[in-house]
């Protein structure tokens, strides 16, 4: 459902305003007051090849679409900006300034002033903002969207072809319909986003959380109406892998004609290595049950940091019913930061918000957030009538509300504490999720803390024993342990439930090689280059399975793959040496050491080996 505006006349507008606009000495003018407003906020999104309804380039045009103009600016309906508090990079409102001028112009009659010292309309590039892109990807779905009816929520899983790991310095999506009211995309790194859209019947599939896609490295990325695309400071590119999807959410709206809805993805690399990534933290509840009527439902979460740490960006979200949104942070002195606060949220204006100047906050600072919904006759945003009750769910007319907070460690070692902290609290909220048990569990075992990981993971097949994630992670526990037949008997157990679970191929298949059962240990770690053969471990794995075999030419083949997919990938490097060693090919044994040798410059086995080749010209 589309914004429905509230009518409200001019002239009381205009009162709203103040005083100042009714003793005014000369009217503003479209050439040497309002033209610049127009081109600077509304040209960018109001031109011909973009959502927005109309144009607005030209005195003609605005001049037939004054009053409109004058409502929805005074409304802070446009320019679209939730925000209402935040000091945010590309804040697209407009000054009281601006708006008093937008309403006395309208009042006296739109007058065009001068011709001849109008300001020319503002020129755009009508291909990608940052020139071609070195990659673009079409969304291989089309979405239909038919010429009237309720909007469209679906995801899309858009595959990447890519020989080797890149660094990704900017993206741009391309809707290429007026159909598509908003997008929001993300990277799927385990394809299990294919098995939903295998399972939906349906182009794509439905629900809001993008199905196992996150924001890589922590990267919100999207598209809405006018959002500018910038590139990555050097060292925060975000890295993509070989065999990674993207997932791509499409809001579409019925626009009076049928749509055929098919985006463009386009991808900019830099050589640029990725030196920090962003961590994301989510605050959330799903403790929403808004009976008919209730206009006041109040949502809260929160979550005290353990580490200090560095807040970039935030994306709220929540359904058609919420109405207020507030985020802050409570300092260890007791001081209280707002930084953000939304008074009127749409969720046809969705979006993510990164800061002009990221704010530093010190271990010990308490993040919280409070939603407020509002079920009632009086929320034209709500598309359901009559009423109903309305519950925490994933589809929208469901609610949520999350709010996902982009930060970077001070001191990159805390990662873990961070990550344990959000899972304690996330259990605190939801006890009995599997997925946060098995999470607390990896995190204990990373630790050390094997009594606590086991009664997480214990728990974690109790309630889902039917997940085979579940019973990798008690594999990995096992191992660390030192519980070797527990190891290998969930892993085979995951591989029961999964057969193409490829993690749990590549450690049996270490299980059986330390063991001295090569011919298991190179069965399973050809299945995982099967399941994932874009991955440079699994080929690094195989090749190591072929050459304890003494199958060199196969293992040379695996371990150049492995480095044409990951080039700095040190052990496939070395131990290709070894193998061309082995095969009596010393002159490009000694060319693969050299660059084993660049990797790890101090690399005692590097340099023994040269030196025995050296020994044997």
């Amino acid at each position: 459902m589309m914004f429905q505006l509230h009518r409200v006349k001019v002239a009381a507008l205009i009162a709203c305003m103040g005083s100042p606009l009714l003793v005014a000495q000369e009217s503003p003018t479209w050439s040497s007051d309002v033209a610049a407003i127009v081109y600077r906020s509304c040209a960018s999104c109001h031109r011909p090849g973009q959502p927005a309804p109309f144009s607005l380039l030209s005195y003609d045009d605005v001049f037939k679409k004054r009053t409109f103009v004058a409502e929805v600016t005074a409304l802070g309906y446009m320019p679209p900006w939730q925000p209402t508090h935040g000091d945010f990079a590309g804040d697209r409102r407009l000054s009281q300034q601006d708006l008093a001028t937008i309403q006395s112009w309208v009042a006296a009659g739109a007058p065009r002033g001068d011709q001849g010292k109008e300001p020319s309309a503002p020129t755009f590039t009508d291909g990608w903002q940052l020139g071609e892109p070195d990659v673009i990807i079409r969304m291989p779905d089309v979405l239909d969207v038919p010429a009237a009816g309720a909007d469209i929520v679906r995801n899309f899983v858009v595959p990447i072809a890519l020989e080797r790991m890149r660094y990704v310095a900017a993206v741009e999506i391309r809707p290429g319909s007026r159909a598509v009211h908003h997008a929001v995309l993300a990277v799927d790194r385990t394809r299990r986003s294919r098995q939903s859209d295998d399972a939906d019947a349906g182009p794509g599939f439905s629900g809001m959380t993008l199905g196992a896609a996150a924001p890589p490295d922590g990267h919100f990325m999207g598209w809405t109406p006018g959002k500018s695309v910038r590139r990555s400071p050097d060292g925060m590119a975000w890295r993509l892998f070989p065999g990674d999807d993207f997932v791509l959410q499409l809001h579409a709206v019925p626009v009076g004609k049928l749509e055929k809805v098919q985006p463009e993805i386009g991808i900019w690399f830099t050589d640029e290595p990725t030196r920090n990534v962003f961590d994301l933290v989510m605050l959330f509840s799903e403790e929403i049950d808004v009976a008919p009527g209730v206009a006041d439902f109040v949502l809260r979460d929160h979550l005290v940091l353990p580490t200090a740490v560095t807040l970039h960006a935030v994306y709220p979200h929540a359904h058609y019913v919420c109405r207020k949104m507030k985020a802050t942070a409570t300092l260890p002195d007791g001081k209280v930061r707002v930084l953000f606060t939304i008074d009127e949220w749409d969720f046809d204006w969705q979006d993510d918000y990164r800061f002009r100047q990221p704010i530093d906050l010190p271990a010990g600072t308490r993040l919280a957030i409070e939603y407020v919904y509002d079920n009632s006759e009086n929320n034209d945003n709500n598309p359901v009538r009559p009423l109903r009750r309305v519950r925490f769910g994933q589809e929208s007319a469901d609610e949520m509300g999350t709010c996902t907070f982009s930060l970077t460690l001070r001191d990159l070692r805390e990662r873990a504490e961070l990550q344990l902290a959000t899972t304690d609290r996330d259990l605190e909220k939801i006890p009995d999720a599997w997925n946060l048990l098995m999470r607390k569990c990896q995190l204990e075992r990373e630790r050390g803390n094997f009594a606590v990981a086991q009664r997480a993971i214990e728990k974690a097949c109790k309630i889902s024993p039917g997940a085979a994630a579940v019973w990798f992670e008690r594999g990995m526990l096992g191992e660390s342990m030192h519980k070797l037949e527990t190891a290998a008997s969930s892993y085979q157990q995951a591989l029961r439930i999964d057969k193409n679970h490829a993690m749990a191929h590549m450690q049996l298949g270490t299980l059986f090689g330390r063991s001295g059962n090569d011919a298991k240990a190179l069965l399973h770690f050809g299945e995982a280059v099967r399941v994932l053969p874009n991955s440079p471990r699994a080929h690094n794995n195989f090749a190591t399975a072929n050459f304890a075999a003494n199958k060199l030419k196969v293992a040379e083949r695996h371990y150049r793959r492995a480095i044409a997919l990951q080039a700095n990938y040190f052990n496939a490097q070395f131990n290709l040496a070894r193998v061309l060693v082995g095969m009596g090919r010393k002159k490009a044994a000694r060319q693969e050491l050299k660059r084993a040798a660049e990797l790890r410059p101090r690399e005692p086995a590097v340099q023994q080996l040269l030196k025995q080749l050296d020994a044997g010209k």
